[in-house]
């Protein structure tokens, strides 16, 4: 055997997890199996470490080349391809210090077929100049403007201000060379100017099997696991022996241990808008090694930031005249651990008194201990509950990390996960010490600190040079060389399209797919004796109904599940409330856990002291819309505990609906802070698309509307000046309450769902509900439980979202360079998940958008758009065609269009092998929304009570799906699909730019749509527009 095994343990505070670690004796190459049976999900994280001087963008234009063919399977996309048969999805990440190419799979007989040739394309990539044309750079023939799928994706990013902010930080931070200092996903720029040869020299020098870590997660039989890769471990080179590890070995990627001065920098990115900015601090940290220090300092900015309690949050952001709307951390973990601190939302002519104001909260600050170990200790269960839900991603986090950093034997892995002894550690420190670190990371340790500012300038500027750089492209390219760029494209494409054979994919294909993998189960239990899904041959199901008492009035839902903790959702019916001009007090509503409240003694207790109790009760609490993107008309009050803390954590639903007091002062500062931080929100494109059609496709009785930033904006305007006029009392609070009480008092419209091991709650489940029970009034004796009526999308869908036609609606973000479109039409199922069309139009989307289908191939692969998507609006009665961050909005129309009508007039056959991969993708996404015990509860019970799918739904489904013919397919695509791009049966959203507005705008309206057209305005306009008014 080749391969030794290192470490070999268990997680203490997680069991169900088995890490082993080997390292192969001959090449050098890594091996980690986190082994564990809590999801259906085989996850393969690859992870290479990828240190690049520069700003070239060589890490990252190999993400995305990687994919386009290898040595033993020369044929772009034959892995997603193979993978969309074997229930696989791919993904990769670049970062500053690494490149993580993922594989998630449904079951282990898909994983294990496709693993060798993954790690093929890994270190025998083809990297053809065909490839670099499309995927990295190429100049548009037609509009001579830059494309190339990763040349887009940065052109998208690279002027926003956390990535202008954060590339200044490296600047400043890490000295010339240093692999730390680079932007490794490639400034334009320099992409414009990379070449191929470049990237093989970089694939060279960095992919190599010593370089390598393979990590597997989930059911896999680990001979089996370790078989695969020794046989594939045997045909490549043996290790180098004089090997460095990037950054470890690396002398221009040494980081310094302190920074004897601080260093500032003053930094601006375009935005018309320039009202609000941004600050950056970063320090030098801890020793990768240096365990217990570098927990302590992510808790402690934890203590700082994460909650109403926060120093920075009550000294900061919610106060009047607010120096912020918000703060977070984060983490670099380096060979040494980069803290950054970011401050947002920062009033531009306050942003040096910012700057002060946070360096004097860090040197002055004694810490408040029984707050501190609070946060230690909440820190802890909040670990071990996301370790539950998704420990896949927060061990690989783990082991990425250690494989570039920590020690060869792999002691260092152990140190890190076995055990989280360093909470206890850390709860029972000292205040001394805490302050001691304090000091030492954040006082006597000086920072880099950038200031953010946008401008206006900039913006016309960066517009300027765009045009000029067009401009001196038409002088240069004239018709003859426009038609050599043509066929240098055209060329690439058809090099890089050649058809994969059938023969080859066969190898890929799996009988009865669905039948190889193992679906997460959960015991259903509905408090309705006659329940028809109810097992009464279990003995739990039968002890819980049993117990239930005679006037217990709500409906309650329980999924049963090993776990140490218990997840509470109380859902409340928003229908209930009659006037729709009370929706928009939702944005007070989801603060209500951080509200004043009232005690059993009618004592009024503190919202610091309401907080720091609910801290000490639960692992986290979250009041929302909807659940899990599902009923967004419901108001979700989501508690997580401890199983010891159900009952206290019940008590909170009474605490919200009863006890929290809307305290004059506290409503005011958080109204302001949500509409102070609607600026930032109108900087993402992506955001913007989104407000535009819940505005535009939903009514004022939908809480996607009523709630939506840009419609409340000037809704919370006016209430903040009735408040400051002295009307809160007598016009604001009356209207908050009568909202409460409305929710509260419809209580048969109630949901509550109780997720868990409920074993350990059973003897307790009714009991801590009566609190509740007994504040409300109107519940008749004897009541008759029901299972609630849930409120329908549907029935608040607009008059354009009933009848789509004829109307474009655009919205213009300056701060966005990307443009985002939705077109939409109607799909009339009325919900019925079991209508006869509900297969084919699922499969048919999925078919146009799998990875390597024809939206892939047409539209990302051609560089116009990122991604090209269908999206599902059954509540909705509606269907669309998504763009995600487009570089050319109107080609990716035409080319959908195209696409689409060829697959309906014939012209373009669907394809039996493909067909089959979209099937498999179905079932690959399928497994992953049924990924933990916890997502599969949620699911069961969305499926039974809000979509009334049913509990077999999805076996069901699958066999309709299998029984689909390709003429079925076509007749669904000339029946629902071709609408989409018919001006007659469609609606169209845009977000763009503002110079892109006339381009789009005269092309929507050759379709034959009408434009209205929605700008976005700086606050400086819209003020000097106002002032104008008055003067006149």
């Amino acid at each position: 055997m080749t391969f030794k095994k290192l470490v070999d343990f268990k997680l203490d505070y997680a069991p169900q997890y088995h890490v082993s670690k080997y390292i192969s004796q001959k090449s050098g190459l890594q091996l980690v199996h986190v082994n564990h049976s809590s999801s259906p999900l085989v996850q393969g994280y690859f992870a290479v470490a990828t240190e690049c001087p520069n700003d070239s963008g060589c890490p990252h234009t190999l993400e995305h080349l990687i994919f386009m063919g290898s040595k033993s399977y020369p044929y772009k996309g034959l892995l997603d391809t193979a993978g969309n048969l074997c229930m696989s999805s791919t993904n990769a990440w670049t970062a500053t210090d690494q490149t993580v190419y993922t594989l998630t799979t449904a079951g282990w007989k898909g994983f294990k077929t496709l693993l060798p040739v993954y790690l093929d394309h890994l270190l025998f990539p083809t990297l053809t100049d065909e490839a670099c044309i499309t995927e990295v750079h190429h100049i548009d023939p037609e509009t001579l403007t830059d494309k190339g799928v990763v040349y887009s994706e940065m052109d998208a990013i690279e002027n926003q201000s956390w990535f202008v902010t954060m590339l200044e930080k490296q600047r400043l931070m890490f000295k010339e060379g240093s692999g730390y200092r680079s932007e490794t996903g490639g400034l334009t720029e320099n992409l414009r100017d990379l070449t191929n040869e470049e990237i093989r020299e970089f694939h060279k020098n960095l992919y190599c099997p010593e370089n390598l870590c393979i990590i597997v997660c989930g059911n896999v039989p680990e001979d089996e696991l370790l078989s695969i890769v020794e046989d594939w471990d045997i045909n490549l080179p043996v290790a180098n022996p004089n090997h460095k590890r990037p950054f470890v070995d690396s002398k221009d990627s040494q980081i310094s241990d302190k920074r004897p001065k601080t260093i500032e920098s003053t930094i601006e990115f375009p935005e018309l808008d320039e009202s609000q900015s941004e600050i950056l601090f970063s320090w030098v940290g801890c020793d990768f090694h240096d365990y217990i220090d570098d927990l302590g300092v992510s808790l402690m900015l934890d203590y700082f930031t994460e909650s109403a309690l926060a120093p920075f949050t009550k000294e900061l952001v919610e106060i009047d005249d607010p120096f912020a709307n918000s703060t977070d951390y984060w983490t670099d973990d380096f060979t040494k651990t980069i803290v950054n601190l970011g401050i947002h939302g920062v009033p531009t002519e306050k942003l040096t008194e910012t700057r002060d104001k946070v360096l004097n909260i860090l040197s002055t600050h004694k810490f408040d201990m029984k707050i501190l170990r609070q946060v230690v200790d909440n820190g802890k269960w909040d670990y071990i509950l996301r370790c539950e839900k998704n420990g896949d991603n927060i061990i690989s986090q783990a082991v990425i990390a250690d494989f570039i950093y920590g020690t060869k034997d792999g002691q260092s892995l152990e140190r890190t996960l076995k055990t989280i002894e360093d909470y206890d550690i850390l709860y029972s420190w000292p205040q001394e010490k805490w302050q001691t670190l304090l000091n030492n990371i954040f006082i006597a340790n000086k920072s880099v600190i950038v200031l953010g500012k946008p401008s206006a300038k900039m913006y016309e500027k960066l517009d300027e040079e765009k045009e000029k750089l067009n401009n001196e492209r038409k002088k240069i390219y004239d018709e003859k060389k426009r038609g050599d760029l043509l066929e240098l494209l055209e060329n690439a494409k058809s090099f890089n399209d050649k058809p994969i054979p059938t023969s080859l994919l066969e190898k890929f294909e799996i009988k009865d797919p669905a039948k190889t993998v193992n679906f997460i189960t959960t015991k259903s239990i509905t408090v309705l004796p006659s329940y028809k899904n109810n097992d009464l041959n279990d003995n739990l199901t039968k002890d819980i109904l049993k117990s239930k008492p005679k006037d217990f009035p709500f409906f309650m839902h329980l999924e049963n599940f090993p776990s140490q903790f218990i997840e509470l959702h109380t859902l409340l019916n928003t229908t209930s409330i009659k006037d729709t001009k009370l929706l928009p007090f939702y944005h007070i509503f989801d603060e209500l856990l951080s509200m004043p409240m009232k005690d059993s003694n009618g004592e009024i207790l503190s919202f610091e002291t309401v907080v720091s109790q609910l801290k000490s009760e639960t692992v986290d609490s979250h009041i929302t819309l909807g659940l899990q993107g599902s009923c967004p008309d419901l108001l979700d009050f989501r508690i997580r505990c401890k199983a010891s803390e159900y009952k206290n954590a019940v008590k909170w639903i009474k605490h919200c609906l009863f006890d929290m007091i809307f305290d004059e002062n506290r409503v005011s500062v958080l109204l302001e802070n949500y509409l102070n931080s609607i600026v930032e929100v109108k900087r993402e494109g992506n955001i913007m698309l989104e407000s535009l059609t819940n505005r535009k496709f939903y009514t004022n009785r939908c809480m996607k509307k009523s709630a939506d930033p840009l419609f409340v904006e000037e809704i919370i305007e006016d209430i903040l000046e009735d408040i400051e006029n002295g009307k809160f009392e007598k016009e604001i609070l009356p209207r908050i309450e009568t909202m409460r009480s409305q929710l509260r008092a419809n209580f048969h419209k109630m949901h509550i769902l109780i997720l868990g091991d409920i074993s350990k709650i059973e003897k307790e489940i009714y009991e801590p509900w009566y609190n509740l029970i007994r504040e409300l009034e109107n519940i008749p004796d004897n009541y008759d439980i029901k299972i609630p009526p849930v409120p329908r999308l549907l029935d608040s869908v607009s008059s354009l979202g009933k009848n789509p036609q004829n109307i474009a609606h655009v919205i213009t973000t300056p701060a966005s360079e990307s443009s985002y479109m939705n077109i939409l039409t109607s799909i009339p199922f009325d919900l019925d998940y079991h209508h006869e069309d509900y297969p084919a139009v699922s499969l048919v989307s999925e078919y146009l958008q799998c990875v390597e289908g024809p939206f892939w191939k047409g539209i990302r692969g051609s560089g116009l758009a990122y991604g090209a998507n269908m999206v599902k609006m059954i509540e909705s009665n509606a269907w669309a065609f998504s763009i995600y961050r487009g570089s050319d909005l109107v080609k990716c129309y035409e080319v959908g269009k195209d696409i689409i009508s060829s697959y309906a007039n014939g012209t373009n056959k669907f394809e039996p092998q493909l067909i089959q991969g979209a099937i498999s993708s179905i079932i690959n996404r399928m497994a992953s929304m049924d990924k933990g015990y916890f997502e599969a509860g949620l699911y069961k019970f969305i499926d039974q009570f809000f979509s009334n799918r049913g509990t077999d739904f999805n076996k069901l489904f699958l066999e309709r799906l299998n029984e689909l013919t390709v003429k079925d397919l076509q007749d669904t695509i000339q029946k629902y699909f071709l609408n989409l791009f018919d001006s007659e049966k469609s609606v169209v959203f845009v977000s763009c730019h503002p110079s892109n507005l006339e381009i789009i705008q005269e092309f929507l309206e050759k379709e034959g749509f009408t434009v209205e057209v929605e700008e976005l305005e700086d606050d400086e306009d819209e003020e000097s527009e106002d002032s104008d008014k008055e003067e006149k």
